[in-house]
């Protein structure tokens, strides 16, 4: 009987008396108070050795609008209901005769199944000392005995209502997640398969490296590449303003305008740069634009022919030393008259070029240094230094081990070498 006096009900109210019928559209109410929202589509599981205690929880409930009602007297009914009944509340009682819920609940806590279902506990202790037992244990929330109606259902709504909206997110941000993991294998779509590159690659004489990375799932960066003819080889890499879905859908955008171009245009960066600018301009959002660069290796008459629009600096690799090329044209899709220059650099056999978005030249180490364009340049003499058969993996590793794996940037890299 201990139990049984332990619940109280509202005063001129029977415990056996049917609920209050719930109008239609909300839930039920208790002493007036609306309820909001109904809860006829929860489940609530009562663990509780005293039958009368489990009664008048199950009436609560229904005056709450909540129908879908099991029960347990025992750790292993406990287990057992969980399985098949899959609560989205337990209402258990922290001290029982053939039940320990202090230690079910704790149980629970070490289950991944159950570590996010709301556990309100029911004490007839109300000692500081016994609250930190039992949310120590993992409770959600504690009521207390003698338990009045309109506390329960208060509470009982509350994690209700707060587990809906945690699934509702949750069911959200793994929506995002997929859509992202999508958008991602489209992204990578935009650059050329490895099996394409090595035999366009072969084809034309070049040994290509490349790094494309964004720190987000999608981010803004693409390069591509293309032989027009048998002697010419273009390569294009661009990088738009911004991260996340904005750049990539940005990003797609440029890469159709490239595709969409007559190879005609192809072969002149100049032009292809000034014909791309001008459909930006007309499609980009203001303050959105792109840097890039476009060079057309030609193995005819060994050379470089090649346009920038703001991109950080090439670095052109000879007998000579390391040369950053100049890279400072308009941005794409900044002013529509902007005007874009063709340059013309050797590029003999065994002669390299490295292309990088800002990704890279922008890291910073643990003290918060920039590296910069002249520290990137000095990385790459020493990758070419280390491993002249394939500097970049050395230069990758040798940025890691200063910056982390993790950059705040998307990363292009192409090592491109002339055999």
């Amino acid at each position: 009987m201990g139990h049984a006096r332990a619940m109280t009900v509202p005063p001129g109210t029977d415990a056996a008396a049917p609920p209050r019928p719930a109008r239609p559209g909300a839930g039920a109410s208790v002493y007036g108070m609306e309820l909001g929202i109904p809860l006829g589509g929860c489940r609530v599981l009562i663990a509780d050795d005293s039958a009368f205690n489990r009664r008048t929880l199950s009436r609560f409930l229904q005056w709450a609008g909540i129908t879908q009602v099991a029960f347990a007297s025992s750790a292993e009914e406990v287990m057992e209901r969980l399985e098949s009944f899959a609560p989205d509340l337990l209402l258990l009682d922290a001290a029982m005769l053939r039940m320990d819920g202090i230690g079910v609940c704790r149980s629970l806590r070490g289950d991944p199944r159950w570590r996010d279902l709301p556990i309100l506990m029911q004490s007839a202790l109300h000692s500081d000392q016994m609250r930190t037992v039992c949310f120590s244990a993992g409770a959600t929330d504690l009521i207390a005995k003698p338990i009045n109606p309109g506390e329960c259902i208060a509470r009982v709504r509350y994690h209700l209502e707060r587990r809906s909206m945690v699934q509702e997110l949750r069911a959200f941000h793994e929506r995002v997640e997929r859509d992202l993991r999508q958008a991602r294998a489209m992204q990578l779509a935009l650059v050329p398969e490895a099996a394409e590159l090595a035999a366009l690659a072969e084809r034309n004489g070049l040994a290509v490296d490349s790094v494309f990375r964004a720190s987000d799932e999608i981010g803004g960066d693409f390069w591509t590449a293309f032989a027009f003819d048998r002697t010419r080889v273009g390569v294009f890499a661009a990088d738009l303003s911004g991260h996340g879905i904005a750049a990539a859908i940005n990003a797609f955008r440029l890469h159709t305008l490239l595709t969409r171009t007559p190879p005609e245009d192809l072969r002149d960066p100049a032009r292809l740069l000034r014909q791309l600018n001008g459909r930006l301009c007309e499609i980009l959002p203001l303050g959105q634009f792109a840097t890039a660069f476009y060079g057309v290796i030609d193995r005819a008459d060994d050379t470089l022919l090649y346009t920038a629009a703001a991109s950080p600096s090439p670095l052109l690799m000879t007998n000579f030393g390391i040369q950053p090329l100049d890279a400072s044209g308009p941005l794409l899709g900044a002013f529509p008259d902007s005007a874009y220059t063709n340059q013309r650099v050797p590029l003999r056999r065994g002669d390299s070029l490295f292309l990088y978005s800002d990704g890279l030249s922008e890291a910073r180490d643990a003290e918060g240094a920039m590296l910069g364009e002249d520290g990137l340049l000095r990385l790459a003499e020493r990758a070419a230094a280390d491993a002249p058969e394939r500097p970049l993996p050395a230069l990758m590793a040798r940025h890691a081990a200063l910056h982390g794996e993790h950059l705040n940037d998307d990363v292009t890299a192409l090592w491109i070498t002339r055999r």
